[in-house]
């Protein structure tokens, strides 16, 4: 009888012993490897549409074949060089900046975060670890929709420092945010995004009114370009469909073949012709709103005309 309470005794001493020191009994040793993007691809203007991409951090750890315990393994990304948090994640180029945010899930509903952040990192278990395994998990990345105002250029925003802690455990899976072994720094994780330029013009009716005489006449009428913010563009307006040619602009009586001379200007003074060629376009810089650019006109002092409604129809381009 006594030779069972002893042997009960020092079954309970090795129990013991074995369940307050668990790394004693396996080694583990983990690698990393983080894909260099997170890459939200490019749009046309703003503002910007719901953007939703995925990237992936790889690990990779071995154990030995015998007497191996469960591994847990944390991640953790920062809020990223152009974000002051991770709740308020952004991407920026010059001085402007769009909202996106990392996910854990793919409902993207988890922010994924950080070790002593409100938001916590994200846990990799291996239940068992008999050799080598490896786990593929996937960022969900997301840019929100909606933000307009925003300038054309590329938004970066570097992910560093990604941190790992591992961990072995006994039975249950500890809590990322009680993990507090040394952090292994990994490779970084830039998000991209490239807002390009974009533009729509529209051109309202130049009208010279009514004459009784074909003296000099001046009117003015004005495009409306809208364009991406610090978008570079520039407008020409082509010779027409009466004669076609910007230096001998026409316009056609409605009911007949006489024509009458006119020209279209970009200045106030009627001294610069406003044509489709290099040097004769007006170039501007957009603001991300609408802007209103004048045209000049003048029907050019000419000789006796026959009555009636003279018309020419000029084509606006914008190249951004």
């Amino acid at each position: 009888m006594r030779n069972l309470r002893a042997l009960s005794r020092l079954l309970l001493l090795l129990l013991f012993c074995f369940c307050v020191s668990p790394e004693s009994a396996s080694a583990q040793s983990c690698t990393y490897a983080v894909a260099p993007t997170l890459d939200f691809g490019s749009v046309l203007g703003a503002p910007v549409p719901q953007i939703d991409v995925t990237s992936t951090i790889s690990v990779r750890c071995t154990g030995p074949i015998l007497g191996t315990l469960p591994t847990l393994v944390c991640l953790s990304i920062p809020a990223g060089t152009a974000g002051s948090s991770i709740s308020d994640r952004r991407i920026a180029t010059g001085g402007h900046s769009v909202q996106y945010q990392i996910y854990m899930d793919a409902a993207r509903t988890q922010i994924w975060g950080a070790l002593g952040e409100s938001s916590p990192p994200r846990a990799v278990n291996f239940a068992t670890l008999s050799g080598t395994q490896t786990q593929h998990i996937t960022v969900y990345g997301r840019v929100f929709a909606g933000q307009g105002g925003k300038s054309v250029g590329t938004y970066l925003s570097d992910l560093t420092p990604i941190q790992a802690r591992a961990t072995t455990y006994l039975l249950f899976a500890p809590n990322c945010t009680a993990v507090s072994s040394a952090p292994t720094t990994l490779g970084t994780m830039t998000s991209r995004l490239v807002i390009n330029p974009n533009c729509s013009i529209t051109a309202n009716a130049l009208d010279f009114g009514s004459v009784t005489g074909t003296g000099s006449v001046t009117a003015s009428s004005n495009l409306s370009a809208t364009c991406t913010l610090n978008a570079a563009y520039a407008i020409a307006l082509d010779g027409g469909t009466v004669n076609g040619d910007v230096n001998a602009r026409r316009l056609k009586l409605d009911a007949g073949a006489e024509t009458i001379e006119y020209q279209l200007y970009r200045d106030s003074a009627r001294t610069l012709i406003w044509g489709d060629t290099p040097g004769m376009t007006v170039a501007g810089t957009g603001s991300g709103t609408t802007q209103s650019i004048p045209v000049f006109g003048e029907v050019l002092t000419q000789g006796v005309k026959p009555p009636g409604v003279y018309r020419d129809t000029i084509t606006a381009t914008i190249t951004f």
